[in-house]
């Protein structure tokens, strides 16, 4: 019988219009869980599954059904499912859980799994943020803020927030100045869980996403930080199987 394994994902944007093919990354996505499904015992998504989530009381965004009905299944296999809000899907509520018993994670997380330490997170709550981006956030998690903004119309606010998404991709940072962004938020993250494990010696994996990247860094010979890619580009995941954590890629591309 093989080894029970937990995976870790993040980033894959599902939904986004700035991809030649997004519903691609969706059907990609939903065959690497299909193949997982025989030894997981959890799954935990480090934020950004969507590119733009908001979910009412009654409504919930179109589209991802395929990705759905594959949670349901899984969950249904009794196997965990583990959601972490990203900058992108910030605004989770309880559809997830109710509809397929998701675990719903705002912060970071540090957590036992299959006996190591994990400190598990999106990556843009931790670590040296500029004060613009501390105040966005704190606007989006103000439960205020986040009520004035449901009474707005849907139509109005998808289209808002999916044009500011495509705008952003459009006329972000150029190749030369992402590598430059990518190696200071890289940093920033490792100071973070060298700082961290001062105080928490006995972590032994960091994951973040976020970044958009892959790195696995040692920081002792006990403890490592992984930055898992995305879903976008990369296709990455990382595997932990109780004795050895790896990112891996999904090569079973071909839609």
């Amino acid at each position: 019988m093989p080894p029970k394994k937990i995976y870790f994902a993040s980033d894959i944007h599902l939904g986004n219009r700035y991809l030649e093919n997004p519903a691609d990354t969706e059907k990609k996505l939903v065959r690497w869980l299909d193949g997982i499904k025989t030894d997981a015992i959890a799954v935990y998504f480090l934020g950004d599954v969507f590119d733009y989530w908001y979910e009412y009381k009654y409504v919930v965004p179109r589209g991802q059904i395929r990705f759905l009905g594959k949670l349901a299944e899984l969950s249904d296999l009794g196997i965990e499912i583990h959601l972490f809000t990203g900058n992108h899907d910030i605004w989770m509520f309880d559809y997830f859980t109710k509809e397929f018993g998701a675990v719903i994670h705002r912060e970071p997380l540090t957590v036992d799994l299959l006996g190591k330490n994990f400190f598990l997170g999106h990556g843009d709550e931790v670590g040296r943020r500029p004060p613009g981006y501390r105040i966005l956030q704190a606007l989006f998690r103000n439960r205020l803020c986040q009520i004035l903004y449901a009474a707005v119309h849907p139509r109005w606010t998808f289209g808002f927030a999916r044009r500011w998404s495509l705008s952003s991709r459009k006329n972000g940072l150029t190749p030369e100045k992402l590598k430059e962004a990518q190696a200071r938020n890289t940093k920033a993250l490792e100071e973070f869980a060298r700082s961290h494990l001062r105080t928490h010696p006995g972590i032994n994996f960091f994951l973040f996403g976020h970044l958009h990247l892959l790195a696995d860094t040692a920081l002792t010979p006990e403890s490592r930080l992984l930055i898992i890619g995305d879903w976008m580009h990369h296709f990455s995941y990382a595997e932990w199987n109780g004795k050895k954590l790896e990112l891996k890629k999904f090569r079973n591309a071909p839609v």
